[in-house]
């Protein structure tokens, strides 16, 4: 099963994992790192590497919070280099299509790519779309 690696600032993984888990159940082999105010990247990087190494024969997906952050500029350090791939901008809609599709077992490529159009689609103004219909 590809591994599911959340890397955020803060919390914001552990407990996005847990609000998702609230939602479709517990999952397996997903991992949270946080970097915290004072965390080192070194230390960060170190915990990357070591979460990414388990999942070495599956591949592993590490999602982060915002693309050139911290977390996600040292997850792009992994890229290609051991059936990884990184994607940011991570929102509650997008994890849990991560969580469905790994089950399908889609190729990493095309897991990415369809939680990232899950999450760019969950994105609504709802002032927007009532007015439209109206």
């Amino acid at each position: 099963m590809i591994g599911i690696i959340l890397v955020t600032h803060g919390n914001f993984g552990a407990e996005l994992l847990r609000t998702a888990e609230m939602i479709v159940g517990a999952q397996d082999g997903v991992e949270t790192i946080a970097m915290q105010n004072g965390s080192s990247l070194v230390d960060i990087a170190d915990e990357i590497e070591s979460v990414i190494s388990k999942y070495e024969d599956s591949g592993a997906i590490v999602f982060t919070d915002m693309f050139g952050g911290s977390p996600s500029n040292i997850a792009m350090a992994y890229l290609g280099s051991r059936n990884v791939e990184v994607v940011s901008g991570i929102n509650l809609p997008l994890l849990i299509k991560a969580f469905s599709v790994r089950k399908e077992n889609k190729s990493l490529r095309m897991m990415c790519s369809e939680c990232a159009e899950s999450g760019r689609e969950s994105i609504i103004v709802a002032g927007e779309l009532l007015k439209d219909r109206s």
